[in-house]
């Protein structure tokens, strides 16, 4: 790669990488292009971002964007780059992927979640948790569910009411017809 291109990727890069609070370093060997290509069009409509480039660009990279505390061995061998908003879904998307295709594929390095370097088993502990959309779901179903049982509490004596009016005029027909 000549100099001017490699100058080109990592002014590139260090856009990208400035204000990121939500990064991901992976060693991708293994991965073939086809799966490579799957699974950048499976994460794309996540919004999140995926590159893989020399360690070397990257590490000046992230030099240039002002990251402190990445650890040396980071960027020994190959390393992919990935970055979103939502910390839980990035994550998860490179464990699942691995976890359905191949153990050796995609060994997490190391990680930037919210702001605060982990190391790759803070990422997989974080990959258990649930998403947001799961959590926001749990929330909603244990409002909604108290309010339910509270509305069938309060229209069973209406309920009962009706039922024993309506059990009354049957008898008192009954007793009519009877008469």
């Amino acid at each position: 790669m000549k100099k001017e291109k490699k100058f080109e990727v990592v002014k590139s890069l260090t856009e990208k990488l400035k204000g990121q609070k939500n990064i991901v370093l992976v060693d991708f060997f293994g991965i073939k292009g086809n799966e490579s290509a799957a699974f950048r069009k499976a994460i794309k409509k996540d919004g999140i971002y995926y590159k893989v480039t020399k360690a070397s660009l990257l590490k000046r990279a992230f030099e240039n964007a002002g990251f402190k505390g990445v650890k040396e061995d980071t960027f020994e061998g190959p390393v992919g780059l990935a970055f979103g908003e939502e910390p839980v879904k990035l994550v998860k998307s490179f464990v699942n992927f691995k976890n359905e295709n191949d153990e050796r594929i995609f060994k997490v390095k190391q990680g930037l979640i919210e702001g605060k370097w982990m190391s790759k088993e803070d990422i997989e502990k974080i990959a258990m948790l649930p998403s947001k959309e799961e959590l926001l779901s749990k929330v909603v179903y244990l409002v909604q569910s108290p309010l339910s049982r509270l509305v069938t509490v309060l229209q069973k004596p209406e309920r009962d009411l009706v039922i024993i009016l309506s059990q009354i005029k049957d008898k008192k027909e009954e007793a009519e017809k009877a008469a």
